[in-house]
């Protein structure tokens, strides 16, 4: 099952829904409030996994680090993104199903996000073992607003 096709209930449109962990696109945002943590989540984090919050007020929230969700892990090598608290995640990150609406609400606004992120991890990596980075680690996070 390589990829879905998303549209409306009535069976209209053809957008190509890619598996969530070749996609990530979900995951990506520059807002800090973006995935709230109600106290059910956080009642069902583990430790490590209530590490990756923090609290705005009295409300709680995942911790947004470089454009993406702190649980999200990149794989550059396989070109994979995997939640690294996917047992434990919070209860709107259970909600959001592929090819759903809002799935494809993300990918419309957000696509490039993952595929940037790759990419500055790959440069990274590139110029830890000495084959030059001439643009620095900058490039996750950056492409278009708060989203």
């Amino acid at each position: 099952m390589g990829v879905a096709r998303g549209g409306s209930a009535s069976g209209g449109g053809d957008a190509v829904v890619p598996e969530c962990t070749a996609c990530g696109t979900c995951c990506f945002s520059a807002l800090p409030e973006y995935v709230r943590v109600f106290g059910c989540d956080h009642d069902r984090m583990d430790d490590r996994a209530r590490g990756l919050t923090h609290f705005i007020g009295n409300r709680c929230y995942m911790r947004i680090e470089d454009g993406r969700c702190a649980a999200l892990t990149l794989d550059a090598e396989h070109g994979r993104f995997l939640c690294s608290i996917y047992e434990v995640r919070p209860d709107c990150c259970r909600a959001l199903e592929r090819g759903s609406g809002a799935c494809l609400g993300e990918l419309h606004e957000k696509r490039e996000r993952p595929l940037l992120a790759l990419e500055a991890l790959r440069r990274r990596a590139g110029g830890a073992s000495g084959e030059g980075d001439a643009g620095g680690a900058n490039g996750a996070g950056t492409a278009g607003g708060a989203v």
